[in-house]
């Protein structure tokens, strides 16, 4: 993902909150559930899921590998079969999930940065820990 793309995304999110409702802002209110999302925040997730298939298998491996992330992969699997199960894991696995976080706020030197960026956006982290802002 490069800055261009992300500070459309950025515009497409500022614009959802802007015509929902001033509600006090909490961790339920910034990463909605699927069933309450709405068709902007839908289009914004379907391009990052969209940028997270063209990854190439090396990259994903080496992400599976640096997180811990408990998964078989077959040297048969592809790029999107890891993704595949990288997602499915995660939902299954809201400590997994929170891990991952976590790690993403303390940015990975082996990963690469537009994967870590785009798994934070899907997993809700708020913008300053996506630009290292506080």
């Amino acid at each position: 993902m490069k800055t261009h793309e992300f500070a459309r995304a950025l515009r497409i999110v500022a614009k959802a909150l802007d015509n929902g409702p001033d509600i006090e802002l909490t961790e339920e209110a910034v990463s909605p559930s699927a069933k309450k999302m709405d068709s902007s925040t839908m289009a914004l997730s379907l391009s990052v899921l969209a940028d997270l298939a063209r990854i190439d298998k090396r990259q994903w491996l080496s992400f599976v590998r640096d997180n811990d992330l408990q998964i078989d992969t077959r040297p048969r699997d592809g790029s999107r079969d890891i993704l595949d199960k990288v997602l499915r894991y995660l939902m299954e696995n809201t400590e997994a999930r929170e891990q991952l976080r976590d790690r993403v706020a303390r940015r990975s030197s082996q990963t690469s940065p537009e994967l870590m960026k785009a798994f934070a956006y899907l997993l809700g982290e708020p913008h300053e820990k996506l630009t290292g802002r506080d």
